[in-house]
């Protein structure tokens, strides 16, 4: 009992945590997932700007999309691929 709450504690600390900060969808010109980049700005983050040179991390293929961007949660953003650091 003690294990399964610990893992529900922890889940929904780490739920509440990631709804601080601002997730960016990066797309492709035709519209298609490229990459995601989060940042603890949250709100205030500007994803255009933050997806206007964006490549993805694991194979460094840039978006080229001039910044086109889609909101997409946090729960989806963790199971996508990330953008390489700029």
């Amino acid at each position: 009992m003690v294990r399964i709450l610990s893992a529900v504690t922890i889940l929904l600390a780490s739920a509440l945590s990631v709804q601080a900060a601002a997730t960016c969808q990066c797309l492709f010109p035709d519209s298609s997932h490229c990459c995601v980049i989060s940042s603890a700005r949250g709100p205030a983050e500007d994803c255009t700007s933050a997806c206007l040179n964006a490549r993805r991390g694991d194979d460094d293929t840039p978006c080229n999309a001039g910044g086109k961007w889609s909101s997409v949660s946090a729960w989806n953003a963790q199971w996508r691929a990330g953008c390489a650091a700029q």
